[in-house]
């Protein structure tokens, strides 16, 4: 368990490369206990491939990295036991409940174990009036709760997610927002990607942007912005009428 003292997760100089095309090329992040951490940067920047990487799904090139205190690679069970993952896409199966779904989940996870029954679990992402609903017919963003509910299922220490809240309208967004802030009260940390800069603005604590496989920036909002103060320039153009006298009376 990690403590106010102990990070949840430290990466320095994370590589990674897909052949010639390096992805990661010296990621450095830390994600402190019981924060949440925004990674931002535009698609193709090496937000997923970091998460990949973060989460044990891929083994770095170079650099060290501790989740949880563990090597997610080598350690990859012991991990995935204490950390919740959202990706940025992945498959349910179209036939069953959400309700059907999570409890099967819990059987294969040993989540079953935790305070999180499966009813509880829906009705904290708001499915719970959907839960005898085949998946199939869930909209993509009833889907994308269910997804939540999914990583919420081991009652997880550090929570992993790829734009959490893509396709949600902004009420539900909303709500997912609080309960992120409920989980965070919790203790739990969270790291997350977005496009979303309001979302940014409104729940992080920390943030980095990343950029061509490295973090441009990083720190609190505040100092990002004071860091890196912005100037617009804006260019009032006054459009002149070649119109001739007897043309504009016409």
């Amino acid at each position: 368990m990690t403590t106010a003292h102990s990070p949840a997760l430290i990466a320095r100089g994370l590589r990674y490369d897909y052949g010639a095309f390096e992805a990661l090329r010296g990621i450095d992040i830390d994600v402190h206990a019981g924060e949440l951490f925004v990674l931002l940067g535009t698609n193709g920047a090496g937000k997923t491939t970091t998460l990949d990487v973060l989460e044990g799904r891929r083994q770095p090139g170079g650099g060290s990295l501790r989740t949880l205190g563990m090597d997610p690679w080598r350690q990859r069970r012991m991990v995935t036991a204490r950390v919740g993952i959202v990706l940025q896409e992945s498959a349910l199966p179209q036939e069953l409940t959400p309700l059907e779904f999570l409890q099967l989940w819990n059987r294969l996870t040993d989540a079953a174990a935790t305070h999180v029954p499966a009813d509880n679990n829906l009705a904290r992402v708001g499915l719970a009036h959907r839960r005898d609903v085949r998946i199939g017919r869930l909209s993509g963003g009833e889907r994308r709760k269910l997804e939540l509910a999914t990583a919420l299922a081991t009652d997880p220490e550090l929570l992993i997610l790829d734009e959490p809240t893509s396709g949600l309208d902004p009420e539900t967004r909303a709500d997912t927002w609080e309960l992120l802030r409920d989980l965070l009260r919790r203790g739990t940390s969270i790291l997350l990607t977005t496009h979303y800069l309001e979302e940014a603005a409104t729940l992080a604590d920390r943030l980095a942007i990343v950029h061509r496989g490295r973090v441009a920036v990083s720190g609190t909002l505040d100092e990002v912005l004071t860091a890196h103060r912005m100037t617009t320039l804006a260019d009032v153009f006054h459009q002149v009428s070649t119109t001739s006298p007897e043309e504009a009376s016409r």
